[in-house]
C-alpha cells in the first residue's frame, strides 16, 4: 500500500514558508477579479496547510479541529471541504509541502550544497541542513513530532519520505566513503538506512526539550554519527 498522490507545487511551499515566517496573508478580492480559478484555489490551500502546521505544532495533531484550522487560515468551511476530504490529508500536504522546502533548499542538491563535501565541511553541512529546517520551527516540530500519531497514513508517507531521503543520500555517502576510507567495502542501504534513522531520531529527541530555531547546536552529534558510520577509521 502506498499513500495517496500528493503534490505540492514549489511556488505553494514557498507561499507556506511565507506564512510561517510571519508574511501577510494575500487577501483574496470578494468582487471581480482577474485571478484564476486555481491562483485563488492555490492560495487558499497555502493558508490552509500553515494554518494547520502551526496548530498541529501549537496544539498536536489530535487536539486541533477543522474549525480550528479554518478560523486560523480565515476561510469557510464550504472552502476547506472543498479542498480537503480529511484533516488528515491536509497533515499529509504540510508533511509534502515540508519535504518540498527543504528539496528547493538545495541540501540535498550536489550542485547547490556549497562548498565540496569533505570531513572538515562536514559541520557546515549539517548546520546548512539544520538551519533550513529553523526556519519555519512549527513546520519541523510538526514533522519530527507529530507525524507518528497522526494516523497510518501520515506513518506511511513518514516511512516514504524517509525512504526518499535515503535514496537520495546513498550515492553521496558511498562517494564519501570511497574517497576518504577506500579500503573499506562499500555502504549498504542499510546502513544508509541507520544513519538517516539515527539522526532523525536525534533531531526529534532535541525537538522535545528545545525550539527549532536552535536546531543548529545539534550539528555535532549528526556530524558524530556520520563519521562513526560512514568513515569510522578516518583521522584528520
Amino acid at each position: 500500500m502506498r499513500s495517496p498522490d500528493i503534490t505540492v507545487p514549489p511556488a505553494t511551499a514557498a507561499i507556506v514558508l511565507q506564512l510561517l515566517s510571519g508574511g501577510a496573508p494575500q487577501t483574496l478580492p470578494r468582487h471581480r477579479h482577474d485571478l484564476s480559478r486555481e491562483d485563488v484555489r492555490e492560495t487558499q490551500r497555502a493558508r490552509i496547510v500553515a494554518a494547520a502546521i502551526e496548530l498541529f505544532a501549537d496544539g498536536g495533531y489530535s487536539q486541533t479541529a477543522v474549525q480550528d484550522i479554518t478560523k486560523r487560515a480565515g476561510v469557510s468551511r464550504k472552502t476547506f471541504y472543498e479542498l480537503y476530504a480529511t484533516k488528515e490529508e491536509v497533515f499529509l500536504e504540510a508533511y509534502q509541502a515540508v519535504g518540498v522546502l527543504v528539496s528547493e533548499a538545495g541540501v540535498m542538491d550536489a550542485e547547490s550544497r556549497g562548498p565540496e563535501l569533505t570531513p572538515e565541511t562536514l559541520d557546515e553541512y549539517a548546520q546548512r541542513l539544520l538551519l533550513v529546517m529553523a526556519v519555519a520551527p512549527a513546520a519541523t516540530k510538526m514533522f519530527f513530532l507529530e507525524a507518528l500519531g497522526a494516523g497510518p497514513r501520515v506513518r506511511l508517507r513518514r516511512n516514504e519520505a524517509i525512504e526518499e531521503f535515503v535514496a537520495a543520500a546513498v550515492p553521496g555517502l558511498r562517494e564519501f566513503r570511497a574517497r576518504y576510507e577506500p579500503e573499506l567495502p562499500q555502504l549498504t542501504i542499510e546502513q544508509c538506512r541507520v544513519l538517516i534513522a539515527a539522526c532523525i531520531e536525534l533531531i526529534t529527541q532535541y525537538l522535545a526539550d528545545h525550539e527549532a530555531a536552535t536546531l543548529a547546536a545539534l550539528a555535532p552529534r549528526l556530524v558524530d554519527a556520520v563519521r562513526a558510520i560512514v568513515i569510522p577509521n578516518y583521522r584528520s
